[in-house]
């Protein structure tokens, strides 16, 4: 949950800039600030699920310090511009220390379950019966962590790739018969070859040529990619598409002003920042994504902060935050990972839990972000 917004090269953040018109510049230190704050309560949460509460008292230490050490970097790298590596380096260096605190006695399980069984060091094997080589496994995620940090660190690259080809569009003035109108003006700039998009396709097929060579693939494996990659591609495409042309309307044909006037009357200034995450949380419930509910919220969002005399860089940061937070309640999400581990059927009983647990760090944020609007 915490790292959903800026995660995936930030393309729930891209969304929600989209739709929005804002920089992303502006909205990056409240919505690292909120999400680092609650990466700590999403730690604590796991730790009490996996072993009680004794395992949460034991784990206080190290949620402290991982809690600290991935929300500085989420938030260092967002607020520096690359909020598209927000999410991966935090992670990166949470590796890292995680991995060194295993080698304090204190969490070395060789101390605490000498009767536990013991680590197969074996190589993966494939269903052919072959072993494989788990550092050419992994060497997709070692491609796609390389192209995306060297693109938007490296300067001549940076340059190449997403200065060298940009696409935007000109929009005449629209008006509707009800007396709304929305002035001329261009749409955001989109870098062909430097769009999160683009960098995903580069590691696939350098990854592709990677098996390729070391024999991973059997016959027909082409064709069975891409038809897997066009089944699962059209209904996400389909459902963002249809997402974002349902909120552009509204927007350009003054609903989503006439929304945000509603709850302007209905919900004071000072309470609506602790409204705005679950609004996000909802978004994200219903449509199964941090993605879908920035867009379909964002413009909302951002004209109820404005009616309301509020910090609109605030009201988005806790749009996005709640949006990352409630997508991992969502039942779209619920369903895929019963099915994983052989739930199917219990959907519901892990959603009711899911509620209870998941609403706890939006509560949080909430909270926060009403703090921050001065109470």
């Amino acid at each position: 949950g915490w790292a959903v917004t800026f995660g995936s090269l930030a393309t729930s953040y891209l969304a929600l800039l989209a739709a929005t018109g804002m920089p992303g510049e502006a909205i990056a230190p409240e919505a690292a600030l909120l999400l680092g704050i609650a990466g700590f309560f999403s730690g604590a949460i796991v730790a009490w699920v996996s072993s009680g509460w004794k395992g949460l008292l034991r784990g206080v230490p190290a949620l402290l310090i991982l809690g600290a050490v991935m929300g500085f970097v989420q938030y260092l790298l967002a607020t520096n511009g690359l909020w598209t590596l927000g999410a991966t380096g935090a992670s990166l260096v949470g590796l890292l220390t995680a991995v060194g605190l295993t080698r304090l006695p204190f969490y070395n399980r060789a101390h605490h379950s000498e009767n536990s069984p013991p680590v197969s060091s074996q190589e993966p094997a494939a269903e052919d019966g072959k072993k494989r080589s788990l550092l050419i496994a992994l060497s997709a995620y070692a491609v796609l962590i390389v192209l995306a940090f060297a693109i938007n660190l490296i300067k001549p690259l940076n340059d190449l790739f997403k200065s060298s080809v940009v696409l935007v569009l000109n929009f005449p003035e629209l008006a509707t018969s009800a007396g709304w109108s929305t002035p001329a003006e261009a749409g955001r700039k989109i870098s062909l070859f430097g769009h999160p998009g683009a960098i995903l396709l580069y590691s696939s097929l350098i990854s592709y040529g990677i098996y390729q060579i070391a024999g991973y693939y059997q016959k027909g494996a082409p064709n069975r990619i891409a038809k897997k990659v066009v089944k699962g591609a059209i209904k996400s495409s389909l459902g963002i598409a249809a997402m974002v042309g349902m909120a552009t309307f509204m927007s350009h044909a003054g609903m989503t002003n006439l929304l945000a006037r509603g709850i302007s009357e209905s919900v004071g200034s000072r309470i609506y920042p602790a409204v705005a995450p679950f609004v996000g949380a909802l978004g994200a419930f219903m449509t199964g994504s941090n993605t879908n509910s920035n867009v379909v919220f964002g413009a909302l969002q951002l004209q109820t902060a404005e009616l309301m005399g509020l910090s609109v860089t605030l009201i988005l940061a806790a749009q996005t935050a709640g949006g990352a937070l409630g997508s991992v309640l969502a039942p779209a999400k619920v369903i895929v990972g019963c099915s994983t581990v052989g739930l199917g059927g219990d959907e519901g009983k892990v959603i009711g839990k899911m509620l209870l647990y998941g609403l706890i760090p939006v509560a949080v944020v909430a909270l926060i972000a009403w703090l921050l609007a001065g109470g």
